[in-house]
């Protein structure tokens, strides 16, 4: 069974001393994410921190941990380059795994290049004030050590929607209204899901950034595994009606672990006045749209009036999109959108160079491996078989005979499998 981390921030968003604090929680190795915190000053001149600690609490009846940071700051901005720089300096002094190095730098690069984008600046002149301080590298620094340590980064990582609340947020630039913009431009084009409450601010530009560089996977529901560990991390306000706490849950997968289980979109609608020149062009028009996979299916529909059934296959992301071209499209007044599970093998793909009438051909081929790393189907690629066929003046069907002929001879040889 492969492993599952579910970072769960429906109820009360997420911060970077939430996570940090549910990963404690869930029991990574204290000593070491507070040694490894304290050695975040080597590489931020003028902060010093003054005292590290997580604690026991209780938010609105349940029992969670949550971080205590004290520390002095005699800088208030930095610009974005320079925080860069530290924060990749800071991972140098850390016996740290590469993922958990580019985890660290690439959710720094992530917050610093939405702040650029909103101020209209370059990485190298936009000044951060918040995001510059040394509890964003604490946070950042802290759970990548966490992560490491139960071994999350070699899981499958999946997201909840997340609460962003509502309202309005007092910082350095002003009063701007929730979600800040910063959030909205992390999470900008990217499969998460924001829910809004009446709650103030709730999750916070750091939470946002490692989580898009965690997981790249949104679920409205949990999916079917076997829990193993649950860690609470409290947040530092109190909420009016629920526990401010980011839950993080760690179990199995049920299915084999050679399979791929991806929640998908299956989007559909019955057409009954329209040509197969104007069908055809719909299924390129979806599928350059973004479309997984479109399908038409002929049938029957009411007073035995014959009806196409549009089919079309769709990750959370290109929803929205592919029902406006159904719409634009085909003139149908209804469509019909469920979520559904999508599982795969884990497929290869290998170039294999052929010999045919002494000429050579690479030949793209796909390998998919069972769990025990049996090959359990070898297809080349139709197309490069298509153009030997038409170079050398030949039959696909025996083209293809003698491709497959030499692909398994060389799997033998070469022990591919």
């Amino acid at each position: 069974m492969s492993k599952i981390s579910i970072i769960d921030a429906q109820v009360a968003g997420l911060s970077g001393d939430m996570m940090l604090s549910a990963l404690i929680d869930l029991g990574a190795d204290k000593k070491k994410v507070i040694d490894s915190i304290y050695s975040c000053e080597n590489s931020i001149p003028g902060s010093k921190i003054k005292d590290v600690r997580f604690e026991k609490v209780n938010s609105n009846g349940f029992t969670a941990t949550r971080f205590y940071l004290e520390y002095k700051e005699e800088i208030q901005e930095r610009k974005g380059i320079e925080i860069i720089k530290n924060i990749s300096k800071s991972t140098e002094y850390l016996d740290l795994k590469p993922r958990s190095k580019s985890f660290i730098v690439d959710s720094i690069k992530t917050l610093i290049d939405a702040e650029a984008k909103i101020h209209g600046e370059s990485v190298d002149q936009v000044y951060l004030h918040e995001a510059s301080s040394i509890d964003t590298f604490v946070d950042l620094i802290g759970c990548a050590i966490a992560l490491e340590d139960l071994k999350i980064f070699d899981s499958k990582i999946l997201s909840t929607y997340i609460s962003i609340g509502n309202g309005l947020t007092t910082f350095s630039h002003g009063t701007i209204p929730n979600p800040t913009n910063a959030i909205l431009e992390i999470f900008k084009g990217k499969s998460f899901v924001l829910t809004g409450n009446d709650q103030g601010e709730l999750t916070t530009p750091t939470g946002a950034a490692m989580l898009v560089n965690l997981s790249s996977e949104c679920i409205r529901y949990y999916p079917p595994f076997i829990p193993e560990r649950i860690g609470l991390g409290a947040g530092h306000r109190k909420l009016k009606d629920r526990p401010n706490v980011l839950r993080i849950v760690i179990g199995k997968d049920p299915v084999i672990s050679y399979l791929n289980n991806e929640k998908m979109f299956l989007i559909e609608t019955n057409i009954d006045d329209l040509n197969g020149e104007i069908i055809g062009n719909l299924i390129e028009v979806l599928m350059r749209e973004g479309a997984r996979d479109v399908t038409i299916i002929p049938g029957i529909t009411k007073k035995n009036r014959p009806v196409n059934i549009i089919r079309v296959l769709s990750d959370i992301v290109k929803t929205d999109s592919l029902i406006d071209k159904l719409f634009k499209e085909t003139g149908t007044s209804g469509i019909r959108i469920n979520e559904i599970n999508r599982i795969t093998l884990e497929r290869n793909i290998i170039i294999i160079q052929v010999t045919i009438n002494h000429s050579k051909y690479d030949v793209k081929v796909k390998i998919t491996k069972d769990s025990s790393n049996n090959i359990i189907n070898i297809k080349p690629e139709f197309n490069d078989l298509k153009n030997i066929a038409n170079s050398e003046d030949s039959s696909l069907k025996a083209i293809q005979e003698l491709v497959m002929f030499q692909i398994f001879k060389k799997f033998k040889a070469n022990s591919y499998e």
